[in-house]
């Protein structure tokens, strides 16, 4: 999936504390609630010590306060912070955890538009759920909560009008022309060209498999939404998350937390990349896909004053990608293509790969 909304222990905490009406809740309890997400960068120890030193910085920030011995509860000022960071007036009535973090936070982790009581419906659905994890993936340009069938069309439309697509095809040619031509075997052979496995699949089981393969994790509603949360969540230092516009500028990249920048710093930053970009004569693919390693060389000769390693460069695109001032996106023919560009190129954030910026 394209680079995901962090989500920080704090956040987390603080959201299960608004869900409790009095009396707070123990300590116990609100790892319990967590856990699970954390589980997979944190060892039961350090989200104890993370735990604690999550709940201390939300009493001093006057987001918590304690309940009684080792129980803690929301304030009104936390409360506000979380409904602005979800883009919220209130919160429904009777909301349980499950659902809120199963809804909301996804919704808030994929980028998606705030939740109304329809949308939430929507997202709480498997296929729905599905959806918008292939529309993030694939940077799709349909409108947010759209059904599976949709989405896979808009996939379908994407690749099938996509030259490097038709590029690859032609070696296969020999051997399709001797198959029936249907509305499955094309569905089936453009979802088999982007999974790339040894053997074919039916297009309904390339289509679960590039979900799978998206999040992450098996094409299981529960497993999906864990996945997404637990790529989003971040295994990091607790002040930034009380501000929001650090928050929303932070990304989540071993082996070092990234720099925050100004929302006018990423978009000057973000314009001068995209016009570097159509002035870059090598790396292309396509029309509108260039590599990211061609465009920083000619970045560095049109900005020398910059001086930006190539690694600082690819962490700038991220940031400026998450407020969708630059699009990447990954090559997924990477045999095709020169192999010093693709292994130069290319950014790893958490499940995603990106190797282009794109231009249109």
């Amino acid at each position: 999936m394209r680079p995901l909304q962090p989500i920080t222990l704090s956040d987390l905490i603080l959201s299960r504390l608004l869900l409790v009406k009095e009396g707070g809740l123990i300590k116990s309890k609100l790892k319990d609630s967590v856990k699970a997400i954390a589980a997979s960068q944190l060892s039961a120890s350090a989200l104890t010590e993370q735990l604690e030193q999550a709940l201390t910085s939300l009493e001093e920030k006057g987001y918590a306060e304690s309940a009684g011995k080792a129980r803690y509860q929301a304030t009104d000022k936390g409360t506000q912070y979380i409904l602005k960071q979800l883009k919220l007036e209130t919160l429904p009535t009777r909301l349980q955890w499950p659902t809120f973090k199963n809804t909301y936070w996804i919704a808030y982790a994929l980028g998606l538009p705030a939740l109304t009581s329809e949308t939430r419906k929507r997202l709480a659905d498997a296929d729905r759920l599905r959806a918008a994890i292939l529309q993030s993936e694939y940077d799709l340009p349909i409108d947010a909560f759209s059904s599976l069938t949709e989405t896979r069309n808009a996939l379908l439309w994407q690749q099938l009008f996509d030259p490097s697509v038709a590029q690859s095809l032609q070696d296969q040619l020999p051997q399709l022309s001797q198959q029936a031509f249907n509305q499955g075997a094309v569905m089936g052979l453009l979802l088999n060209n982007i999974l790339q496995t040894p053997k074919p699949l039916k297009w309904d089981k390339a289509l679960n498999q590039l979900i799978a393969k998206a999040a992450g994790a098996r094409n299981n509603p529960d497993q999906l939404r864990l996945a997404i949360l637990r790529q989003a969540f971040i295994d990091g230092p607790v002040e930034p998350a009380f501000e929001p516009e650090t928050l929303k500028q932070s990304i989540s990249e071993a082996p070092t937390q990234p720099k925050a920048f100004s929302n006018l710093e990423l978009e000057d930053f973000a314009n001068t990349v995209l016009a570097a970009a159509k002035d870059t004569e090598e790396g292309w693919f396509g029309d509108h896909k260039v590599f990211i390693s061609q465009v920083w060389k000619t970045l560095s000769s049109q900005q020398p004053d910059w001086n930006l390693t190539l690694d600082e460069f690819k962490q700038k695109l991220l940031a400026a990608s998450r407020k969708e001032w630059i699009n990447l996106s990954r090559a997924d023919l990477g045999y095709s293509l020169d192999s010093e560009d693709v292994a130069a190129s290319e950014i790893i954030h958490l499940q995603s790969q990106f190797h282009f910026i794109r231009t249109d």
